[in-house]
């Protein structure tokens, strides 16, 4: 099996720097659920991170750091929820398949 471009641990890594970035910032409920996710992204199946890696090399990295910033400061300010990791994957391939289009 190759290998997919971005690991689960990368993808963990994403959450745990928005939520350091929000605790400096003394955002500490955004901190918290930045951090839930940061928990669950432990269980994300690998078919969604073999179709997150796809839509990563198929995208520019300036579009995938616009989208990603934008949910992850959504979550932070509490204007977005997601019970688990693979739902904030879900609706970010969902924003980046739509700016594609």
């Amino acid at each position: 099996m190759a290998r997919r471009a971005v690991s689960r641990d990368d993808f963990k890594g994403l959450f745990a720097l928005f939520a350091f970035a929000a605790q400096h910032n003394e955002n500490h409920h955004g901190a918290s659920r930045l951090l839930h996710l940061f928990m669950s992204s432990r269980y994300i199946p690998d078919d969604l991170l073999d179709l997150w890696s796809e839509c990563a090399e198929a995208t520019g990295p300036e579009t995938i750091g616009e989208q990603l910033c934008l949910r992850a400061h959504a979550v932070a300010d509490g204007s977005s929820s997601y019970d688990h990791a693979s739902a904030f994957l879900h609706a970010l391939l969902k924003a980046l398949d739509q700016t594609q289009h």
